[in-house]
């Protein structure tokens, strides 16, 4: 009798993570940020860019583009404040590497340590957006991958996607901020100068682009948590058995959700209000929707300012990102890896082949089902399209016809 054994059933794949700066002072198994060279013009444009677009607004020339006619002088507009803004962003650096990131730190690991005790979650965890099932397993990745801030175009959107999370959510904290401030300041300073704001939405744009600094100061308890517990690369297996990052529980967490949406609504919302004052709609937007030449320039300069927003709101966020993410980012991630290799597993990737034994239905074409009944069939997929179409007209009738038949045959 032969005891021969398949070896490609009992074949293991392991898969280590290669970092993409390996020098002298580096390990398969150290989290590395790797600055780029060669693309640092590209990441230096998008900061000039969007200073720029600060400064076109606390400038005036907006201003001057709206109303070509009407006198301007820069000296009537606060055309110094992205120059505040850039040397408070120093501040903000370095309030985010040493103090942000040793919270960030602290957080991290007391939260590790409960996974291995099984412990639960306080408030402000869950607030954070910390997996609550503390039960399942976890383990932190011996290879991980690193962080490319842009050694090619692709590594640069992953740096914007990083600079996306800090201003929506710095958004969202100075939009509501401002929002709950302004009505108790418009009435005084619309009185003392009616000229000075078109309406109080123009001054919450205003009040937001000021608290813009204010809310990274208070996100530095925020971002560096998020950004090292991703990083990081401990992983929870689910109960559905999927190996997901913590730091991506984090990101979709409740503090992330409704600072980061609401704070898009808000803008969205800012720039629909200050696009109707622009354009004279005395009776809301209710005027402006009545005619479709009307209502398209509605729209589009609302969509022009909500972008506009966006950019303006974006130059120090981004600074303080890149420089943050260059400069600390990595020690703080060591520093959490190696404290918790100490107290949980360290393990990687493993693909294991399955016994072909056991295989009911994977490598075997002839198990694919392509029977999809009738409307498989030509004459069934004609039918379908029909019922498609009559579907759509119903609800275009249901939109803009039901109830205006007189007005509109009559």
């Amino acid at each position: 009798m032969s005891n021969n054994i398949d070896k490609s059933e009992t074949q293991q794949y392991i898969f280590e993570r290669k970092p993409k700066k390996l020098d002298e002072d580096s390990a398969a198994d150290k989290f590395d940020v790797v600055v780029p060279r060669k693309n640092l013009v590209i990441i230096i444009a998008i900061f000039i860019g969007l200073f720029l677009a600060q400064f076109f607004y606390f400038s005036g020339w907006y201003y001057a583009a709206i109303f070509p006619d009407e006198p301007y002088d820069i000296g009537w507009f606060y055309w110094w404040a992205p120059l505040v803004f850039l040397a408070i962003s120093v501040v903000i650096i370095i309030a985010w590497g040493n103090i942000g990131s040793r919270f960030a730190y602290k957080s991290i690991l007391k939260y590790l340590k409960k996974t291995t005790s099984k412990g639960k979650l306080k408030p402000a965890e869950f607030v954070l957006g910390y997996p609550m099932r503390t039960k399942d397993i976890y383990y932190l990745e011996a290879f991980p991958d690193d962080l490319d801030l842009g050694s090619s175009v692709q590594d640069i959107i992953v740096l914007v996607k990083r600079v996306i999370e800090v201003m929506f959510l710095s958004m969202g904290m100075s939009v509501m901020i401002s929002q709950l401030v302004a009505p108790y300041i418009w009435g005084p300073v619309s009185e003392y100068d009616p000229e000075l704001y078109f309406n109080i939405e123009e001054m919450i744009i205003d009040m937001m682009l000021y608290m813009g600094p204010f809310t990274l100061l208070i996100l530095m308890l925020v971002m560096p948590v998020f950004w090292i517990a991703e990083d990081v690369q401990v992983y929870r297996v689910t109960p559905a058995q999927d190996s997901v990052r913590v730091g991506l529980f984090m990101r979709s967490g409740l503090l992330s959700k409704i600072l980061s949406f609401f704070g898009l609504v808000l803008v969205y919302n800012l720039a629909e209000e200050f696009s109707a004052a622009l354009l004279g709609g005395s009776g809301g937007t209710s005027e402006l929707m009545s005619s479709p030449g009307r209502a398209i320039q509605f729209y589009s300069s609302t969509f022009i300012w909500f972008g506009l927003i966006i950019a303006m709101s974006a130059a120090i966020p981004f600074i303080v990102a890149f420089i943050y993410l260059a400069f600390y980012h990595e020690r703080w991630v060591n520093n959490v890896r190696v404290q918790a290799s100490e107290f949980m597993p360290v393990g990687t990737m493993e693909i294991r082949k399955p016994k072909t034994a056991r295989m009911e239905y994977m490598n075997k074409p002839e198990m694919i089902d392509e029977s999809g009944g009738f409307f498989q069939t030509k004459q069934g997929s004609i039918l379908l399209l029909v019922l498609i179409i009559i579907a759509a007209i119903v609800c275009i009738y249901l939109a803009f016809i039901l109830g205006f038949e007189e007005a509109l045959f009559g």
